[in-house]
């Protein structure tokens, strides 16, 4: 009688072993399909977000090749007008105007706020396709690629500055910045004054040295913002690719 009660006693413990422990595993099976939902709900949170980005990084990147061609049109003109002197007296306030922005530069930072959250979040896991956590990272590494260049431009610029200092006087300047959005207009700007600035332009033969190495400037500005262009293009497909993946998963 003892022997069977002890069995039974075995069997009933031995059976409460194995519910608890069948407990214990549906209870971790659970979270960690809710683990894994909220995972990959922020993986998709996340990789809209860089969509998003990207699409604002397309439009900078548009918007900075149309100024650099603006400004390199700009660069042509003041070195056909070195030996064209008609071309000023034709275009007298585009020549004007040109002696001021033919050399801004322009160049956008790669929008990079949701991938730098990621990363320095730890949570870079979170994008579960190996293949395109390494082209996202490999996208914002352009903007590490392009700053080391920035030293040129900028020495460039601060010649250009430096160069054209005199050609306008404070005034002319001065007007050229207040009419820079509006019809072109020389009204403020006589006859005199406009040939004095040209003779003053001819005098300056540094700044028509620097002229080429603007274009250039610009030139390599326009090359890297279409290469940026087309892996940012790249990426989105990746994401979206990606992102109608996960939706099927879902469904």
């Amino acid at each position: 009688m003892e022997k069977n009660k002890t069995g039974k006693y075995l069997k009933y413990a031995v059976g409460e072993i194995i519910l608890v422990v069948i407990g214990i595993l549906i209870a971790l099976s659970i979270n960690n399909w809710n683990e894994n939902l909220k995972n990959k709900k922020l993986e998709t949170s996340y990789l809209k977000r860089i969509y998003e980005d990207l699409d604002n990084d397309l439009l900078q990147f548009e918007r900075t090749i149309k100024l650099a061609q603006e400004r390199n049109k700009r660069v042509l003109f003041l070195e056909q007008a070195i030996k064209h002197s008609q071309l000023v007296n034709k275009s007298s306030d585009y020549f004007v105007k040109s002696i001021v922005y033919a050399n801004y530069t322009y160049r956008p930072a790669i929008s990079n706020h949701s991938f730098e959250e990621l990363k320095s979040s730890g949570r870079l896991e979170l994008i579960n396709n190996e293949d395109l956590r390494v082209s996202i990272a490999k996208y914002y590494d352009l903007e590490f690629n392009y700053s080391q260049f920035d030293f040129i431009r900028e020495d460039v610029q601060l010649k250009y500055n430096e160069y054209s200092r005199g050609i306008l006087n404070q005034e002319q300047l001065n007007w050229v910045i207040t009419t820079y959005n509006l019809p072109d207009s020389l009204s403020n700007i006589s006859k005199k004054e406009l040939d004095d600035i040209y003779q003053r332009f001819l005098s300056k033969k540094e700044f028509h040295s620097i002229l080429p190495q603007v274009f250039e400037s610009k030139y390599s500005t326009i090359e890297a913002m279409n290469d940026s262009n087309k892996e940012a293009e790249k990426l989105k497909g990746e994401i979206q690719d990606e992102l109608n993946i996960i939706s099927n998963v879902k469904k």
